[in-house]
């Protein structure tokens, strides 16, 4: 990614990538936030998007009156990985006392009788406080010398960006319909058998 000076406004690509090199920058903040605590990365960020919910109102994922939040909805919110995501729930909701509660899904809501909601527990919001607590010490370090006009077109191009992938989600491939004349069928399948052919350490 070329390097954008300070005296022109970055070109698209330049913004949209700068983001994903502060996500790779920031997992080593997210380790440090952790430390000491007995939870992976993947699995305070799971707490803390329900902490968020129950204590500080997050509106990002949307609750049931009874305050849970549906698996689907906490796929495509995660910051970090999704996989393995009804592991990680089950495994916080077995440890004594449990850290999450899980249910059933609501069909009078209209959800999947086969699916799950959860929610966290008093203990779950004891145990993740302090790593988020962590978290906004982490960030307040983070953003000093920045001003609060840069801070606030930093998010405002953020939370815009992953408004228009989320309205978006299932139209953005219409985006590239048709637009891939710089490489024929062919040409692709000689490359795939190419790439596939490669040993890791040696050569083609």
């Amino acid at each position: 990614m070329a390097k954008a000076t300070t005296r022109k406004i970055p070109d698209c690509t330049e913004t949209v990538s700068s983001i994903f090199v502060a996500r790779r920058d920031l997992l080593h903040g997210a380790k440090l936030v952790i430390q000491g605590s007995p939870f992976t990365v993947e699995e305070a960020d799971l707490l803390v998007s329900l902490y968020g919910v129950k204590e500080l109102g997050w509106n990002d994922l949307e609750p049931d009156i009874d305050g849970y939040v549906t698996y689907r909805q906490l796929e495509n919110f995660l910051v970090h990985s999704a996989s393995l995501l009804s592991r990680r729930i089950i495994k916080l909701a077995k440890v004594k006392p449990a850290l999450l509660e899980v249910a059933d899904g609501d069909v009078t809501a209209g959800q999947h009788f086969n699916s799950k909601r959860v929610r966290i527990t008093a203990q779950g919001i004891k145990a993740i406080k302090p790593v988020w607590e962590r978290y906004q010490v982490l960030s307040a370090e983070l953003v000093q010398g920045f001003t609060g006009e840069q801070r606030i077109g930093h998010y405002a191009v953020n939370t815009g960006i992953s408004q228009k992938i989320r309205e978006r989600r299932a139209g953005l491939g219409a985006l590239f319909a048709g637009r891939h004349s710089w490489i024929q069928v062919a040409s692709a399948t000689e490359l795939v058998g190419e790439i596939s052919s490669i040993k890791y350490g040696g050569t083609v």
